[in-house]
């Protein structure tokens, strides 16, 4: 059985990102999911576009909201949201050594235009990409299931 890392995030923007990247790792055992824990309506895929400067195709990833209890199972839960404009994604205190926290900004509340939007998530798209690699030396060392 694969060990499983679920990146969260209250829209699946970010989560989606870190999907796409942890795509790239070379990791055999483990696999990688995106959710959101929210529905929302998509207004326009700045995630993607930003994605796509890097040829990693993020839209065909599944975009459904997930409950907290699907993720029972999960080796690691990554948490991505803006400390300061997004609630608080809450886990069962049992879960708390397999669940850990990227605190970064949300580019849709963060913004005034979509100009300014586009930017934030060519940042993020970045940043994302730096935390997933300093996550693929952690892994190994987290096996749970």
């Amino acid at each position: 059985m694969k060990n499983t890392v679920y990146f969260l995030s209250p829209g699946q923007d970010r989560s989606s990102i870190a999907e796409g990247w942890a795509g790239r790792l070379d990791m055999s055992g483990w696999a990688f999911k995106s959710a959101g824990l929210m529905r929302k309506h998509h207004k326009k895929s700045f995630s993607t576009l930003a994605m796509k400067e890097y040829n990693i195709d993020i839209n065909t990833l599944k975009r459904d909201p997930i409950q907290i209890d699907e993720l029972a199972g999960a080796s690691l839960i990554v948490t991505i949201y803006d400390e300061e404009l997004d609630d608080a994604i809450k886990f069962p205190e049992e879960w708390e050594e397999k669940v850990i926290h990227w605190n970064l900004p949300n580019p849709e509340k963060r913004s005034t235009s979509e100009l300014e939007e586009w930017v934030f998530f060519q940042e993020i798209c970045d940043e994302i990409a730096m935390k997933v690699r300093d996550l693929e030396s952690l892994l190994p060392s987290i096996r749970m299931n």
